[in-house]
């Protein structure tokens, strides 16, 4: 906090300023002002922000004040004197509160004594106009602050008066004026101005500073050509147009300053000035620019007087008042420093002329870290356009170190560390990502730029992307890896057969050293009587032909002769001109020696296989012979088979029907013992007679020779369910069946495994709980398929599945139930032959598939046909 007295005297001179800008009257008073008797302290301790904010005051042909430190200590420029009045020079120095007690006092301070609020000041000239007064606060490092305030001169008055004016003659005398700042500038005038045929009614003041306003832009971004100014009127409106030959606007900026157009609110100065004195007029503000060749500006005010304040209307025309004296110092020295600029940066074209023309990704930082120029190869690089003089350091998108892991913060990236170490940066690699996901290896080497006096302006950095070499590097090594552990000799020679390389496979099948050979002709391992094979490869090689397994002898270093495979291609060099040859050698001795042992082989396994084709032929023969004896064998049995049934069967018929007219008749003398005995023997019969069929089935499936059609398992079900539609009534059996598929089946094979499968179902009920009998199927995956035995895994199966909630059984007994003859269960409890599933596997045998059981005691049994989809 400074506590120097706010009074100073006008004494000692300031060494430090003396390099300020001269500024006038006020220039000399700041440079002899006694500044150690404030609070700003001696001016060569100020800041190098004060120092500079002074400096811009200056410089500045319009009213600048500046508002410093805790007490807000006022410095001001020559062109704020007319409006201190009397205050002027003591104001110099003085703190703000002082000055203008009752503005200051009005601003609420901050915790550190400067207005948390800017002051909007608002002075009078002694014409009565005012300037109005915009305010920016400042802060060095040392957290000194401060306001500087840019004034802007307003009309006279609280409110603008309308006169009735020659608009053609006022402006044209305003145009007049400019003639020095044209001839000094180098530039042509050109002036249209139309007799009005209407009356004008402007206020003279502010269509002054409009005119004065779009001169001074044009002039200022011209630096060849001219200026033409225009004024007509089109219908019910004036235009004045105001065309130059500059630099003109980009579209993007010429956008933002049409966006700034809608608010004048915001902004007091250059354009959005113009554009708020015309809507005074109730008039408009048109802009049209071609970048590199030109700015329109046209602005357009109704005619007459019908659309302003009738209060604001002066109808007698008064002399014209003369005011644009007082800019034209001003507006004569924007227009230099805005030329001057515009020169620096035109001839800084060139400078981007030759970073465009770079091959190489370049691009200049300030000394700060903000990019300023760059050119198409860094954009390229980067996958982005950056934003000049905001994106900081470098425009990648996102840096990381070699390994594309690490990341890398843009602030400590090799620009970052040339400019804040102040010398260049050499051996460093990075790896930029581009914002599609791409990245880039690239070898950065930025620079530090000084000027004449040594400070740090900058740095420039060129970005050199080694992706591509970095990638053939890699491919060289790993060839170099391959040929150096191949098993293969691996050689190469010039055109005239001289031995460039050798590997150390080559050394082994040969025996030589590479030293021994390099730079000897390949004639070295070439025996005598093969010497002419070398022309013939090196014609086919001159040609760019590749001589792939050529078997031919070399020698080695011992004199000893081995076999060997050749693939020889063509070495070319970057224009594709052949200029060598690499040659791949691999020992076939072993091959050779192989192959003579396969052939010796050969020999005598064309004798053996000429015995065992005798042999082959006999064993033939003889199976012919005995398949012809088991096929008769065969019809015999089956014969025997249908004739043992058919005279099995009447005597059994004969023993049941008998035995059963000796119950009926006399059934009332008969002794129950008698009785009894009669029903075992036709029980037996009727068994025995069941046995004998079901066995007789049995053994038709032994050579079975029925067509597989396709057919629908649900009509097969259909007509089984029929069959024991009276017995599933009695038992009040649930029958729960699903769709089934279409299958190539035999239905009458078909038809019995329905009717064994659901007749077992049935009979082995459980008293324990009603019946339900569940039929449905489903395709089995490949996994499943594999794990049932015997089955072919490349097929496709279906699985057709019975189930109930009867008796159920073991399932150690699962593989027994279908043998034949087997059972589980008491004969006397439930009848059957023990045939019926040995049945229905033989069945599903015939048809390429199994059946599997699955069983729970006194839970129920699942019996599952799996058939060839």
């Amino acid at each position: 906090m400074m506590n120097a007295p706010t009074k100073a005297k006008l004494s000692e001179p300031a060494a430090a300023l003396n390099g300020f800008p001269p500024g006038g009257e006020t220039g000399e008073l700041i440079r002899s002002f006694n500044w150690a008797a404030t609070p700003l302290g001696s001016a060569d301790q100020w800041s190098q922000s004060l120092k500079t904010c002074v400096q811009i005051l200056l410089s500045s042909a319009h009213p600048m004040l500046l508002c410093w430190g805790n007490e807000s200590i006022l410095i001001y420029n020559d062109a704020c004197r007319e409006l201190l009045g009397n205050q002027h020079p003591l104001s110099m120095g003085q703190p703000a509160v002082t000055v203008w007690p009752a503005l200051w006092s009005a601003a609420q301070p901050s915790p550190e004594g400067a207005p948390a609020n800017v002051p909007q000041l608002q002075l009078v000239k002694p014409d009565g106009s005012s300037c109005s007064f915009n305010g920016s606060p400042v802060k060095d490092d040392t957290g000194d602050t401060g306001f500087l305030f840019m004034g802007a001169t307003q009309h006279n008055g609280n409110a603008p008066s309308f006169v009735k004016t020659d608009l053609t003659v006022f402006t044209r005398e305003l145009l007049e004026q400019l003639d020095p700042v044209i001839r000094e500038s180098g530039l042509t005038l050109v002036i249209n101005l139309d007799t009005l045929p209407e009356d004008v009614y402007i206020d003279r003041d502010i269509w002054e500073q409009i005119v004065l306003s779009l001169l001074t832009n044009a002039l200022s971004y011209t630096l060849q050509g001219g200026v033409a100014v225009r004024l007509t009127q089109e219908g019910n409106r004036v235009m004045l147009s105001v065309a130059d030959t500059g630099i003109g606007i980009t579209p993007g900026l010429l956008s933002e300053i049409r966006t700034a157009l809608q608010e004048p609110a915001r902004y007091r100065r250059g354009l959005n000035q113009v554009n708020e004195g015309l809507l005074v007029h109730g008039g408009e503000l048109h802009i049209d620019s071609i970048p590199a060749q030109g700015t329109t500006c046209t602005v357009s005010i109704p005619a007459g007087y019908a659309h302003l304040p009738a209060s604001q209307i002066l109808h007698n025309p008064a002399a014209v008042h003369k005011a644009y004296h007082g800019y034209l110092p001003g507006m004569a020295a924007d227009i230099r420093r805005c030329r001057e600029k515009l020169r620096l940066q035109h001839a800084g074209t060139h400078y981007r002329q030759l970073l465009e023309a770079l091959p190489a990704a370049v691009y200049t930082c300030d000394k700060e870290g903000r990019v300023l120029l760059f050119n198409n190869a860094a954009v390229n690089l980067w996958g982005r356009t950056p934003v000049a003089g905001s994106d900081m350091w470098c425009g990648s998108w996102k840096i990381f170190e070699p390994d594309g892991i690490t990341p890398v913060e843009l602030d400590s990236c090799p620009m970052a560390e040339a400019i804040k170490g102040g010398k260049p940066v050499r051996g460093k690699v990075i790896m930029v990502e581009r914002p599609d996901g791409t990245r880039r290896l690239v070898q950065p080497y930025p620079d530090p730029l000084f000027d004449s006096a040594g400070n740090l302006e900058g740095a420039v950095n060129m970005l050199v992307d080694i992706t591509d070499q970095k990638n053939a590097e890699e491919h060289i090594f790993r060839l170099a890896a391959i040929v150096e552990s191949s098993d293969d000799a691996i050689i190469s020679k010039t055109l005239e057969g001289i031995i460039t390389s050798w590997n150390p496979a080559a050394e082994r099948l040969f025996g030589y050293k590479a030293e021994e050979v390099k730079g000897k002709p390949i004639t070295i391992i070439i025996p005598e009587d093969r010497l002419e094979e070398e022309p013939k490869i090196i014609e086919q090689l001159r040609a760019g032909k590749r001589v792939e397994h050529f078997e031919t002898k070399r020698r080695r270093k011992n004199g000893e002769l081995i076999d060997i495979s050749l693939t020889i291609s063509p070495i070319k060099d970057i224009h594709g001109n052949v200029i060598g040859a690499s040659k791949i050698a691999r020992d076939i001795s072993q091959q050779q020696k192989m192959f003579l042992a396969l052939q010796e082989s050969e020999a005598q396994y064309m004798q053996l296989a000429v015995r065992l084709e005798a042999m082959v032929e006999q064993r033939t023969k003889e199976l012919v012979e005995a398949n012809f004896f088991l096929e008769k064998s065969n019809r015999e049995l089956e014969q025997f088979a249908y004739v043992t049934s058919h005279d099995l069967q009447e005597p059994l018929r004969k023993i049941h029907t008998f035995a059963g007219m000796l119950y009926n008749v006399n059934k009332d003398i008969l002794s129950d013992t008698s009785r009894m005995y009669l029903d075992k023997v036709m029980h037996s019969a009727k068994r025995m007679s069941m046995l004998i069929s079901e066995l007789l089935d049995y053994s038709r499936l032994i050579h079975v020779k029925d067509p597989f059609v396709e057919t629908d398992l649900n009509e097969i079900l259909k007509n089984v369910l029929t069959d024991f539609e009276v017995l599933i009534d009695r038992q009040e059996v649930t029958i729960a069946a699903e769709e089934l598929p279409r299958l190539a089946v035999s239905p009458l094979q078909m038809n019995q495994l329905f009717h064994n499968l659901i007749g077992n179902a049935i009979k082995f009920v459980s008293p324990a709980r009603k019946p339900l009998i569940r039929i449905y199927a489903t395709p089995l995956s490949h996994e499943e398929v594999l794990a049932l035995p015997g089955l072919d895994s490349t097929l496709n199966y279906c699985a057709i599945i019975v189930s109930d909630n009867g008796i159920g059984f073991d399932q150690v007994y699962a593989e027994k139930i279908f043998q034949i003859f087997q059972r589980l269960n008491d004969r006397t409890t439930y009848e059957g032959t023990g045939i019926g599933l040995a049945l229905c596997n033989k069945i599903a045998l015939n048809h390429k598939g199994g059946i599997y059981a699955t069983g729970v005691p006194d839970a129920g049994a699942v019996f599952k046909v799996v058939l060839p989809a």
